[in-house]
């Protein structure tokens, strides 16, 4: 039931976007071990809500965050995860029972319309890659994978890649653009498309009246990367903050897509919120098995 092969190419149409791709929904992320005031609901990974027929399913730790002087980034990140909840030896042995599980350390922060504030961009670059090697190497036996919540320079991304001692774990790279930022994420995908493996597009900070207005973004979006078979939807199972989109709206329109052979996968945020019930989890992982 579950391909992953992509037939032709999008053919973008500024006026009415038309997506000539075969896109089969292989991917489902959750991001979990969020230190925001939800961390008394999850003290590891919940492995009951995977679906062993979804060929990949990702937990996104987060986050690394930068830390700051005088409101400027020095480019030292810190995991705010718990890493006794989180550690390699959890990640170890949640892939060996499920072998469609990846790891994924997340980089910058939910604020992702505070894209990062460098003190100076040179040693911003040094230090960056410096300390996000550092937090890869903590699980590189089990091949970690790095999402950028924030908007990461493509210097950083493409050294890390480079580095042989952390070039495995760089294998799989996605960004996550919002509506505030995704001009900056624009720019930093076409600059270097192959560097980025997926787009996770924040959906849920924006307002959808109906499955129409959602699926049309979503072929917009798909048109201005040029990457049907990476955009991923982003739902959120976080109700103590607002947000303005209609998820029902949203689900509706996913659900098109993947009867249209148009939509990749979709992730939620986050772990945290939706325990202990994970109702949106389940709910979209549905979703995968009704092509």
């Amino acid at each position: 039931m579950f391909q992953s092969d992509i037939e032709a190419v999008v053919k973008p149409n500024i006026t009415q976007p038309v997506i000539n791709a075969v896109v089969r929904p292989t991917t489902f992320q959750e991001y979990i071990g969020i230190n925001d005031g939800f961390g008394k609901n999850v003290n590891g990974f919940p492995s009951e809500i995977i679906d062993d027929d979804i060929p990949k399913f990702h937990f996104i730790l987060g986050f690394a965050n930068d830390t700051y002087v005088d409101g400027a980034g020095t480019g030292f990140f810190k995991r705010a995860w718990n890493f006794d909840d989180f550690s390699p030896t959890k990640v170890a042995k949640l892939k060996k029972k499920h072998k469609n599980v990846k790891v994924v350390i997340s980089i910058g922060g939910k604020g992702a319309e505070f894209p990062f504030n460098p003190q100076d961009d040179s040693s911003w670059i040094d230090n960056a890659v410096t300390s996000i090697k550092e937090l890869i190497q903590d699980y590189e036996k089990y091949t970690p994978r790095v999402s950028d919540d924030n908007v990461i320079d493509g210097q950083v991304i493409q050294r890390l890649k480079d580095d042989p001692d952390v070039s495995n774990s760089m294998k799989v790279v996605s960004i996550s653009p919002t509506d505030l930022v995704n001009l900056q994420y624009l720019a930093l995908y076409t600059n270097k498309p192959d560097n980025i493996d997926w787009i996770n597009y924040k959906f849920y900070n924006q307002y959808f009246p109906s499955e129409n207005e959602f699926i049309n973004f979503f072929n917009n979006l798909v048109n201005d990367y040029d990457a049907a078979f990476k955009l991923v939807a982003g739902f959120s199972s976080d109700t103590s903050t607002p947000t303005p989109t209609s998820q029902q709206a949203c689900i509706d329109g996913c659900r098109i897509l993947i009867e249209r052979a148009s939509l990749a996968g979709v992730f939620v945020w986050n772990g945290e919120a939706s325990a202990p019930t994970y109702s949106l989890e389940a709910e979209l992982q549905k979703l995968y098995t009704k092509e």
